[in-house]
């Protein structure tokens, strides 16, 4: 033998299998090969490591989330949470809701360009909302209504209600923005 080599030549599963005689009620041919055996236990491996990391991404967002949650329930039972939705006459509150649970709900998905312009269009509805509670309060003064004193009430209540609707708007987008960007930023490492 003056090559090394041959003799660590292994014979390949077709050969094991023509050598070995069996009996005809015996011959279990297998549905793949040895060498699939390995193949089929690495995709075992590299599902389970997927769904590990599906798992683990899964209890960062369900735990981050309830804790936002939870300071949701506290300001609802300290009666805060209601208030923007009172104080609203536009509709803009209901609207920044809507957008901000859409985009939780991209943020489950991983959907992050999603999330990036969801939270960046809040910030855009809360400046709306700011000048819509601004327009609300200019269109109830008049020049007529400031020089009656009977009209100083209406004008007051007109002040309130605008700027209620101009703050809590924009209070709303941006507790919204920063849930969201806590959200891309804790899960995706990505800034919104």
């Amino acid at each position: 033998m003056n090559n090394p080599i041959s003799w660590t030549r292994r014979a390949t599963t077709s050969e094991l299998d023509t050598d070995v005689r069996r009996p005809a009620a015996a011959i279990v041919s297998p549905a793949k090969p040895m060498v699939g055996i390995g193949a089929q236990l690495q995709r075992i491996v590299d599902r389970s490591a997927r769904n590990s990391a599906g798992s683990a991404f899964l209890a960062r967002f369900v735990v981050l989330n309830l804790i936002g949650a939870a300071l949701v329930a506290a300001a609802w039972v300290d009666g805060l949470a209601a208030k923007p939705y009172r104080a609203d006459v536009s509709g803009m509150c209901v609207l920044i809701t809507a957008l901000f649970l859409w985009g939780l709900w991209r943020a489950f998905r991983r959907d992050w360009q999603a999330v990036r312009w969801i939270g960046n269009t809040l910030v855009y509805l809360g400046m709306v909302g700011t000048v819509l509670g601004l327009i609300v309060t200019v269109s109830e003064l008049t020049v007529d209504g400031v020089q009656n004193f009977d009209n100083f009430t209406t004008i007051i209540s007109a002040i309130f209600i605008g700027s209620g609707t101009a703050l809590y708007t924009n209070l709303l987008a941006c507790i919204g923005y920063l849930w969201l960007g806590t959200n891309a930023h804790l899960l995706c490492r990505e800034e919104i």
